[in-house]
């Protein structure tokens, strides 16, 4: 992911905190099966 933000013009470009997005729905089983978490990131705009 973190390269997708380089190429977007990005730099200094990591992730800062991952979570559960979806703890307490109806998908949180399918979630935790496959992996899927969220983030959030950072980064300075070159």
């Amino acid at each position: 992911m973190a390269e997708a933000f380089t190429a977007a013009g990005f730099r200094d470009v990591r992730i800062t905190h991952t979570y559960d997005c979806f703890r307490g729905t109806s998908k949180e089983r399918t979630a935790q099966k496959f992996g899927v978490r969220g983030v959030n990131v950072s980064g300075v705009r070159a």
